[in-house]
């Protein structure tokens, strides 16, 4: 072995030395590259359609709020002219109770019978009516047609002229 003048390469023991691991950087794979940009897109496209759906879904129900307020609005004035409607009316109906009680009493009959000409009755006017019937009931039915005898004497009457 040769001897170099620094000393002898035969014992070079850093070459026994752990070395520390390196990270290596592998070539980029063009398949995966080309999966992850697909599924990037995909996500990408399914994000904005959340996105789209939920936004829609928000003013959906902003518009049913507003329109429920607006219906709820309409409906509370329709109630409060309704009101205003029923009370006139009661009114009214106070009012015309009160002219027909006012017409109706025992002294405003009595003045109007006055002013058609009719006076109170008198004891003199009064007759009663005795009837001796014999002691025996007559019944309603004997006197009246039965009811085909009365269809046959409206068919004759019509004919005969009667």
């Amino acid at each position: 072995m040769a001897m170099h003048a620094q000393g002898s390469e035969a014992y070079d023991l850093s070459l026994f030395e752990p070395k520390k691991a390196e990270i290596v950087k592998l070539k980029p794979n063009k398949k995966l590259q080309k999966q992850q940009q697909r599924r990037a897109r995909a996500q990408a496209v399914i994000n904005t359609a959340v996105t789209l759906l939920t936004a829609g879904i928000v003013v959906a129900v902003l518009g049913l709020m507003i329109a429920s307020r607006v219906q709820l609005t309409e409906m509370n004035s329709d109630i409060s002219r309704k009101q205003a409607q029923l009370n006139e009316l009661i009114g009214e109906t106070k009012r015309l109770e009160g002219e027909l009680a006012s017409k109706t009493s025992p002294q405003m009959v009595e003045q109007y019978a006055q002013e058609q000409g009719m006076q109170k009755t008198e004891a003199g006017q009064i007759g009663y009516i005795t009837v001796d019937d014999g002691g025996g009931t007559v019944s309603a039915t004997a006197d009246e047609p039965s009811f085909w005898q009365s269809v046959w004497n409206a068919i004759t009457g019509f004919f005969t002229g009667d």
